[in-house]
């Protein structure tokens, strides 16, 4: 007779691991695609991490580099030429190291105004180096107009190109950008760039255009000294022969250049 087997000795099918195997079964290819969706997602945030944390950064060093150089401007003083060229030296790096960035953008303007101011500084006794800083001005600018065409302070950037334009004898480039700027929502600015406009025509010979605009400049209630200066370009063109057209619309000069907003 064969040996007896006590029941709890019988090895019988365990029915959580069948359940469990079955399962497995009908899920595999589920559960393996859920963890490589897993993964991926996992790898696309820790992407962004690192990503916001360099770009953030990067974002708060030019921020920072800005302040730096507004606490070095704010110690100069206003004859120290040679601190602020310095200066303007650390501008120019900082708008090219971080170009596209919104702090390029500001540093660009205060850069055109900058180089505008040192070449007035300079025009009496240097008028070579005064010629280079109204170069530098006017490329500041256009590289402004450039990276932010949209901007809401770009009517200002054609404004420093215009001037420095106009200062440089380039009449037709000055022209273009100031017709630009005098479309500016900003009263005052539109109305300097307008009475520089009009020069800039009058002394390429567009007598009809130069006319226009200070007629509209005359007419203007918010127009102030250009509207009475306006008065006399008018009547002096009506006055001198073609050949004189290109003296100055009038015995004053133009006021100065208009702080950028900050």
């Amino acid at each position: 007779m064969g040996k007896h087997v006590k029941y709890s000795e019988v090895k019988h099918p365990d029915k959580f691991a069948l359940t469990l195997s079955k399962l497995w079964a009908k899920s595999e290819r589920v559960v393996i695609w859920c963890g490589l969706a897993m993964g991926c997602a996992l790898a696309v945030i820790i992407v962004w991490i690192v990503a916001a944390r360099l770009f953030g950064g990067r974002s708060d060093a030019a921020w920072e580099e800005r302040v730096k150089l507004a606490e070095e401007a704010s110690e100069l003083s206003r004859d120290d030429l040679k601190s602020g060229e310095t200066l303007l030296a650390k501008m120019s790096d900082l708008a090219r190291n971080y170009q596209g960035d919104p702090a390029a953008a500001l540093t660009l303007l205060e850069l055109a105004q900058g180089h505008l101011a040192t070449a007035e500084a300079r025009q009496a006794d240097a008028p070579k180096e005064a010629k280079e800083h109204l170069e530098k001005a006017a490329a500041a600018a256009e590289q402004f107009v450039a990276d932010f065409p949209n901007h809401r302070l770009v009517a200002l950037a054609h404004y420093a190109a215009g001037k420095a334009r106009l200062d440089l004898g380039e009449a037709e480039r000055a022209a273009a950008h100031l017709d630009k700027a005098s479309q500016s929502d900003i009263p005052a600015l539109a109305t300097l760039a307008q009475w520089h406009a009009a020069y800039c025509h009058r002394q390429l010979g567009r007598v009809d255009e130069a006319r226009a605009i200070y007629e509209r400049i005359r007419l203007d209630p918010m127009a102030g000294w250009c509207a009475e200066q306006a008065d006399f370009a008018l009547a002096e063109l009506g006055r001198l022969p073609a050949k004189a057209l290109a003296r100055p619309p009038g015995p004053a000069a133009p006021p100065a250049n208009p702080a950028p907003s900050k």
